[in-house]
């Protein structure tokens, strides 16, 4: 089946959705579907074969109320002369445009979230993305999200059967602790938050009070700081100068993992998710994360990690006393949130959902069946 795949900045992805469909490309691909992906050309770079799928580039307004619409209006016409058999939004609100693409069998739209929630957006810009999340809702074919309480939230609001269909993550094996020697950490002897972008939603606040109260002499290191970050707020968190906390940047690779594998507890403050890529990634690594309770997150650590009220410092403080405390239960829950993640969060697995989505959504079942059927009975009658 041919898929084009449409609404999001590209791939290699960065952090954020545009991970998600970096680590799910490949696995539709395994599973024989010509995928090309849009992306901006301020982003990516065209290429006929990166894991197995196309790369197409289009431009688009570099200003940042514009930017998504501009280069989805590009996407959407670009992918609608390819005429794909199916049609992939990944962004509610790029289903704006929805009518534009107009695949041969079938248009799926997925959520990652409702961009209206976050603070960075002004007041016409979540206008917008609140119309846009009714073409979200009654415009394609089939739609899914990532969060449960989210596709539980489009149908109780609007009445539209969404799909839940949960991120997955890539099991890796924890780096050596070369890295940290950049930070002048230790193995076991540090807290760490990763925030990919950094604003407000993402509890930061929270998490530096927090730390104040805790009165430990373990570093706390924060990564992020990638694309969608909020300066004043993250310039503000730094001005704030908390002994003993590192801001390390935007990182990937072997130092990110390195600083995931190696810390004493991940800790994750964040006020609002659909379902977070950094959560899953400090499960999976078997260290005691330490989340805000958000049902978002609840839905995803629930067992595996120790929860603490949203926005709410003394009870991080004292979540995190507690866990440093308990080292060795701890760590059992730790490794059994290990175990589940690689269980039930492979993206093989989620990629087959979605193949399900695309067969289901179009009929392309039957009409494949029927193309077979006609070219045996012709055979046949030869």
């Amino acid at each position: 089946m041919r898929v084009g795949i449409v609404g999001i900045k590209g791939v290699p992805g960065r952090h954020g959705v545009e991970s998600v469909v970096d680590s799910l490309v490949p696995h539709l691909a395994s599973l024989g579907h010509e995928v090309t992906v849009y992306g901006y050309s301020s982003y990516t770079e065209a290429s006929d074969d990166y894991r197995g799928v196309r790369i197409r580039t289009v431009d688009g307004a570099s200003s940042k109320s514009f930017e998504m619409i501009s280069h989805m209006w590009n996407a959407a016409l670009e992918s609608r002369k390819q005429r794909f058999d199916v049609v992939h939004i990944h962004n509610a609100d790029a289903c704006l445009l929805g009518w534009l693409p107009q695949p041969r069998f079938g248009l799926i739209a997925t959520s990652h979230g409702q961009a209206y929630l976050r603070d960075k957006w002004n007041c016409f810009a979540k206008s917008m993305s609140k119309f846009a999340e009714r073409f979200f809702v009654h415009l394609p074919d089939a739609i899914t999200s990532v969060s449960k309480p989210l596709a539980e939230y489009y149908e109780k609001r609007y009445g539209r059967k969404t799909l839940y269909i949960p991120n997955g993550v890539t099991l890796r094996k924890t780096p050596k602790a070369g890295p940290l020697d950049k930070w002048g950490l230790q193995s076991g002897d540090y807290l760490f938050c990763s925030a990919g972008r950094i604003e407000r939603t993402k509890g930061l606040h929270t998490l530096l009070d927090a730390y104040r109260i805790l009165g430990t002499d373990l570093p706390l290191v924060i990564a992020g700081g990638g694309a969608g970050t909020d300066p004043d707020y993250f310039q503000a968190l730094r001005g704030r100068q908390v002994p003993n906390v590192k801001f390390v940047g935007f990182l990937t690779g072997d130092e990110l993992y390195a600083l995931y594998g190696h810390a004493r507890i991940f800790v994750f403050p964040s006020e609002y998710e659909a379902m977070s890529m950094a959560l899953l990634e400090g499960l999976s690594f078997g260290v005691p994360t330490v989340y805000s309770a958000i049902p978002e997150n609840e839905v995803v650590a629930n067992g595996l990690g120790f929860p603490f009220a949203v926005s709410d410092a003394k009870s991080l403080s004292d979540t995190l006393r507690y866990v440093l405390e308990n080292g060795e239960a701890a760590m059992e829950r730790g490794l059994k949130a290990k175990e589940f993640v690689s269980e039930n969060h492979d993206w093989a697995s989620i990629a087959a959902r979605y193949n399900e989505v695309y067969l289901s959504t179009c009929d392309f079942r039957k009409w494949t069946e029927r193309h077979i059927f006609i070219n045996d009975t012709k055979l046949r009658s030869r």
